[in-house]
């Protein structure tokens, strides 16, 4: 499976223009990062839906507001500031005063390798499991559990 196809199941439709940042241990997209477009502000999205679910599952558990309470709005703010430099953006659209939004973008943008973060790693100590064991879940062409 070419990676287009591959992110347009894991989307579940067609892909705006990309390039693969970050793979899966089966070799599939994870990550992608967006060509810049006033239509998507997200510059680095994650399309692995198992590694989708994880983060969901810590933000559902009140990760983002942890997040923010644990590491600070200053180190927040310095993550924005530095996505801003390189790429135009505050991270994920977030609003000034160092907060955080959005636990994929931050993960995003550290598993691509743009931008290491704080965020990211907080987030990434917390997951269950990035990626099932037993198979590549795009292939199963099925969202985990």
């Amino acid at each position: 499976m070419d990676d287009r196809e591959a992110v347009r199941r894991q989307l579940g439709r067609e892909p705006r223009p990309f390039r693969v940042a970050a793979r899966c241990p089966y070799g599939l997209p994870s990550v992608i990062e967006n060509e810049p477009s006033r239509s998507m502000p997200t510059t680095f999205w994650v399309t692995c839906p198992s590694l989708e679910a994880a983060i969901s599952r810590v933000e559902a558990a009140g990760g983002v507001r942890a997040a923010q309470r644990e590491l600070g709005e200053e180190q927040v703010e310095e993550v924005h500031e530095e996505h801003r430099r390189r790429y135009g953006t505050r991270v994920a659209g977030v609003r000034e005063g160092g907060y955080v939004k959005c636990l994929h973008a931050f993960t995003a943008l550290h598993l691509a390798g743009a931008l290491p973060n704080p965020v990211a790693e907080w987030t990434l100590h917390r997951l269950d499991r990035m990626y099932p064991e037993v198979g590549c879940c795009t292939l199963r062409n099925r969202h985990p559990a």
